[in-house]
């Protein structure tokens, strides 16, 4: 065990890099990207009001770089707070960041590289939620348009591998065959990935974020309004709805925390957050997104690594719980640091 200040904190973030005019999905992604580098800033700035020794660590477009960055800490006195969401543009290959991390011998916070990688592969982490019988909804992936689909319409198309919303527009939601195959198309085309369609759940979407290991606990669940959007089908969060605030969808959606749910809805969500955050292996904290019809909360994103900027859902539910923003910051520093041995 050591004290905090017999240790340093490097806290890990991606840089986001040019890309290219013209393509409006990868202008979009970038700019998503860059919220990973003012997250950063904030978690270091709170980690040096509270008197941690901090340093700033960025990836670019190389680990070699990064490995070149790294050799001049060392292991048993730097602990990583991670804030690394993507690499080279690709939110996959941030798993691959933490892999060299752990091969480095560093701690971190959050999620392993394992679990990393089963969360952003949407159809393995789905196939674990349901290995766990915890309820998801059914599901297809389809690499082209084409095939029989066995779904019940609607149904929602999304990039197999992205994050954020990135590739979800109102058009991500199909009636029917026709309107399913030009959306796979055009999502594995502009994305280069393969395609996951889920059957669309009509009804709410909370987001609840959760913090600890082995006794998991749920901070206040925070739900996207709908009330004023009648129409079911676009009673869902959007690119442009997150990250464009000027829009329709933007100023329309706004988020309550906590979410307005009874005693026995509570329970049932709370129970299938936390069955979640164990069965993709999440650590020190995490975020699950639930569309919850009324009787059934389905899991639709579990989200290893979310944002933890202060404008950001994470940020709110634990201001709710009472926390300063510092405070949070420190408790999942600390119960990283717990975890790996450093603190009582």
């Amino acid at each position: 065990m050591m004290k905090s200040r017999d240790f340093q904190i490097a806290v890990l973030y991606s840089e986001a890099l040019p890309v290219p005019e013209g393509d409006a999905p990868d202008a979009r992604a970038l700019q998503w990207a860059v919220s990973s580098v003012s997250a950063a800033q904030y978690v270091y700035d709170a980690l040096r009001s509270l008197g941690y020794s901090t340093a700033m660590i960025v990836v670019r477009d190389s680990l070699e770089e990064l490995e070149h960055r790294l050799s001049f800490l060392s292991p048993e006195e730097t602990f990583i707070f991670n804030c690394c969401d993507q690499f080279c543009g690709s939110n996959k290959a941030a798993a691959e960041v933490l892999r060299l991390v752990e091969q480095l011998k560093f701690r971190h916070t959050g999620a392993a590289a394992g679990s990393i990688e089963l969360c952003i592969d949407k159809g393995r982490a789905k196939q674990r939620l349901m290995q766990f019988k915890i309820p998801t909804p059914r599901y297809q992936i389809f690499d082209e348009p084409g095939g029989a689909c066995t779904l019940q319409f609607p149904v929602i198309v999304k990039p197999m591998c992205e994050d954020a919303s990135v590739g979800i527009e109102l058009n991500s939601v199909a009636g029917d065959t026709s309107q399913l195959f030009q959306q796979i198309a055009y999502i594995a085309e502009e994305y280069e990935q393969p395609v996951l369609v889920e059957e669309f759940v009509v009804g709410r979407e909370l987001a609840v974020a959760m913090w600890g290991n082995g006794k998991i606990e749920v901070l206040p669940i925070a739900e996207h309004d709908f009330s004023c959007l009648p129409q079911p089908l676009e009673q869902l969060l959007t690119f442009e709805s997150k990250w464009e605030p000027e829009s329709f969808y933007a100023l329309n959606i706004p988020t309550r925390v906590p979410a307005a749910l009874t005693p026995e809805n509570e329970r049932l969500v709370r129970q299938v957050a936390r069955s979640s955050f164990h069965a993709l292996g999440l650590r020190d904290f995490g975020r699950v997104d639930i569309r919850f019809d009324g009787l059934t909360p389905y899991v639709i994103d579990v989200n290893e690594l979310p944002d933890l900027s202060p404008d950001a859902g994470y940020w709110h539910s634990a201001q709710a719980a009472g926390f300063t923003y510092p405070q949070m910051v420190e408790h999942i520093l600390q119960l990283a640091l717990r975890r790996e041995g450093w603190l009582k």
